[in-house]
């Protein structure tokens, strides 16, 4: 193969490179956005824990019954 022919080649090798590197950070970027969704529902829950469990414990201290839920 002459010269031209392998800069060819390799010029459309780095455009191929180039188009899979703009692919993968789209990817990224979404995969970003849905941890920081993830992460905003896992807080949630944690204060929503957080409470329920002071809950349990100021009905202990307070000598009342465990408090149930509805149906059990």
């Amino acid at each position: 193969m002459s010269a031209f022919g392998d800069a060819m080649i390799g010029l459309k090798n780095v455009m191929l490179m180039q188009e899979r590197i703009d692919g993968l950070r789209g990817d990224m970027s979404r995969i970003a956005d849905d941890l920081r969704a993830v992460t905003g529902k896992v807080q949630g829950l944690n204060e929503r824990v957080i409470r329920i469990e002071t809950m349990i414990d100021m009905s202990r201290a307070s000598g009342g019954s465990v408090p149930r839920i509805e149906g059990q």
